[in-house]
């Protein structure tokens, strides 16, 4: 018996060194993706506040920090610069592996070019039944500070007025797309595969 007492301590003991081994590799397999947020840069008719625009981006990419089938975690890191080249230098100057820039624009009923800060650029064109006057586009692209092409870039948009608010703003309707920003913006960074520079 007292054999049998010995044997069982034994095997709990492995069990258990064992199990806070498999724990240990867990924890150290996690990786921390620092994702610098820049301030929205407007090229719209719409009155969207910068900082607060910005900081709805952040709220929900801190929303989505953590996935439990990941191993991903995003850290989202407000910059205060609107332009591309500034932001992404301050990005590297705050350790950001990644910056996302966002564009406010206006749709328009046909196709058109204008020039704008970063060059030639395309006007939105939007699909369907759709007031081009009260729609809000948003252009997001992510990049690598140091990389020239975009890892994720994408354009999303809401109603300036949507039927389910009660007193419709331009700012409700960015916060629609910074939700939907930051859900595309979290899916598309988890697909990449840590990259050594």
């Amino acid at each position: 018996m007292r054999r049998l007492i010995i044997a069982f301590a034994i095997l709990a003991v492995c069990l258990l060194a064992l199990q806070a081994q498999q724990s240990d590799s867990s924890v150290s397999k996690l990786r921390t993706v620092r994702v610098g947020v820049a301030m929205p840069l407007n090229e719209s008719r719409f009155q969207v506040t910068g900082i607060w625009a910005r900081n709805q981006v952040i709220r929900n990419l801190k929303s989505l920090r953590t996935e439990r089938k990941s191993s991903l975690i995003i850290e989202p890191v407000p910059l205060e610069s609107e332009m591309k080249n500034d932001a992404l230098e301050e990005g590297a100057e705050k350790h950001c592996d990644y910056v996302l820039l966002t564009k406010i624009l206006n749709f328009s009923k046909s196709g058109s070019v204008f020039a704008g800060p970063e060059g030639l650029e395309t006007v939105p064109i939007p699909t369907g039944n759709v007031d081009s006057r009260r729609e809000m586009a948003v252009d997001f692209t992510v990049l690598r500070p140091g990389h020239p092409n975009p890892v994720v870039a994408g354009r999303t948009a809401a109603p300036s007025d949507p039927p389910s608010t009660a007193a419709p703003s331009d700012n409700a309707a960015f916060e629609d797309t910074a939700n939907r920003i930051a859900l595309r913006v979290a899916k598309e960074l988890r697909k990449i595969k840590p990259q050594i520079d």
